[in-house]
């Protein structure tokens, strides 16, 4: 299990090694040089639906390789009452996660995220491979004005088999913030590499960061746990807020 904070500009990275591995995923900010690094071979966007509706899915969807699951899950449309840039998905219930399993063997992903509530916010993120979990502070920009790119490699033989993604409304300095937030996703892209790639060291990505001290952990994980619970209560679901 490790631990990475990923900020707008960049990787602002922390790292907590575990015993399979002692790096990170190679990470992207930038979609040219990730897409650079091997073979898109799936892209699943929400393009298609009514972009001026919020409109409401299964609890679980299957989009190509990957299968979503909400409570239930919402296409938000770009001109809905949120406004984003692009028709987004996003878990009804924003005090839950959006969570995914991917089928296949992709050692390349990555997606757009933004927040169309609580803009400035952390997205707290679970990455699952066949070999290991990787845990990241993400900073993506308001919905309504930009979406942040977010690219993940991992080495051959390493492929990716899910994702979590949870609203965790902390500042910098991890205090639980009166912001309700709500973050929403599109342009899914998984794929493969080559050997070039085989050692974490990419063309164009950052390898990862430094190791934090253990208090820095412990304090990371009872502020997501004390944000979670303090905050669930109140924040209303996406298609009920609409209608207010």
């Amino acid at each position: 299990m490790k631990l990475s904070s990923l900020a707008l500009a960049g990787a602002l990275s922390l790292g907590l090694a575990g015993a399979a591995h002692a790096d990170f995923p190679t990470y992207y900010a930038d979609q040219t040089a990730f897409t650079a690094a091997g073979t898109i071979q799936h892209v699943v966007d929400f393009d298609g639906y009514d972009p001026n509706a919020i409109t409401v899915l299964n609890n679980t969807e299957t989009f190509g390789p990957m299968s979503l699951t909400g409570s239930p899950l919402v296409v938000v449309g770009s001109d809905s009452v949120y406004q984003p840039v692009r028709n987004l998905i996003a878990n009804n219930n924003p005090t839950l996660a959006l969570t995914g399993d991917v089928s296949g063997a992709y050692n390349m992903f990555s997606f757009q995220l933004g927040n169309l509530e609580g803009f400035g916010e952390q997205v707290f993120m679970w990455l699952y491979t066949n070999v290991d979990s990787y845990a990241y502070g993400l900073y993506p920009g308001p919905a309504p004005e930009n979406l942040t790119f977010y690219g993940f490699v991992v080495p051959l033989g390493e492929y990716f088999t899910g994702f979590s993604m949870h609203a965790t409304n902390l500042d910098g300095f991890f205090q639980d913030t009166p912001i309700d937030q709500a973050l929403a996703v599109t342009d899914f892209r998984f794929g493969t590499t080559g050997p070039i790639c085989s050692n974490r060291i990419c063309d164009g990505g950052d390898p990862g960061g430094a190791i934090p001290e253990p208090g820095t952990w412990a304090l990371l994980i009872l502020g997501f746990g004390c944000t979670g619970a303090a905050l669930r209560a109140r924040r209303r679901p996406l298609t009920r807020a609409a209608r207010l």
